[in-house]
């Protein structure tokens, strides 16, 4: 059965395998990254696990007046099983309970798997970010009223 907790460092190792496996067309995040993210949002690290495997992780903010996605990640072997959608879920009811009305993220333009994941969960494209990632990609920004 899958549950959702906050993160903790001892997850930091299953939780790089699911960033490289995850995110293969580019430079997977760093330890020191995800332990940065954990000490700046720690109740916006989450991650999903069944029988002490972490199945995926999704990292946010909640801002002054909205919530922001960094990261949600599932590994490829629990796709299309819910655990996007748990973790999603979790954190947009993370951001109501802080009476924030909307929630924001960019992703890769090309990355046509999470828009269609985002879409599906109420999220829209606001505008299209020229150049944003170091490689040159675009990004699109997208928005959902919560």
């Amino acid at each position: 059965m899958i549950k959702l907790r906050r993160f903790s460092l001892s997850d930091l190792e299953q939780i790089m395998e699911i960033e490289k496996v995850s995110f293969p067309n580019r430079k997977p995040f760093s330890e020191d990254y995800f332990r940065k993210l954990y000490q700046k949002y720690p109740e916006g690290f989450i991650v999903a696990r069944d029988k002490g495997k972490i199945l995926g992780y999704a990292v946010g903010e909640a801002q002054k007046d909205c919530g922001k996605i960094i990261s949600i990640a599932v590994h490829p072997a629990w796709r299309k099983k819910g655990v996007g959608k748990k973790l999603a879920n979790f954190y947009i009811e993370h951001l109501k309970k802080k009476n924030l009305k909307e929630i924001f993220l960019r992703v890769r333009k090309n990355n046509l798997a999470a828009i269609s994941f985002y879409k599906n969960l109420g999220f829209q494209i606001l505008k299209t970010i020229k150049n944003y990632y170091q490689n040159g990609d675009d990004a699109d920004l997208i928005e959902r009223k919560i």
